[in-house]
């Protein structure tokens, strides 16, 4: 039931009827981007939740710890905790989310791609 915006706007929105009202969330998903954009996404939330679109607005971004592993510019808890500051975005209903990686596992099987397509060498 999330509706997923592909370009500008808000990433992702889903909203539900509680108690004869209604209340939508905003996703915004930062991972591999630049950190500096993350002002952009705040500021969608915020511009959502004041023309009525969303209730509450949600920065996903990966934690601290995990940040180092990805790529060179990439955000992190922080950046989303400063973005919300920079947009002037404090007094609204915002969480930022820092997700963590779940430790090392056994390797994911390949996906295999053109199938029937591979020729084996003569």
């Amino acid at each position: 039931g999330w509706a997923k915006k592909t370009s500008g706007g808000i990433d992702w929105i889903k909203c539900r009827a509680v108690n004869g009202g209604r209340i939508c969330l905003g996703v915004e998903i930062q991972v591999s981007g630049r950190s500096d954009l993350l002002i952009v996404d705040v500021t969608h939330l915020r511009e959502g939740i004041q023309r009525g679109d969303i209730d509450v607005g949600i920065v996903v971004v990966p934690s601290d710890s995990l940040r180092p592993f990805l790529t060179d510019r990439a955000p992190g808890f922080k950046d989303g905790v400063r973005a919300v500051v920079r947009a002037r975005a404090e007094e609204f209903p915002l969480i930022v989310l820092g997700i963590e990686h779940d430790g090392t596992g056994p390797a994911l099987v390949k996906e295999r791609t053109r199938q029937g397509r591979h020729r084996t060498p003569r």
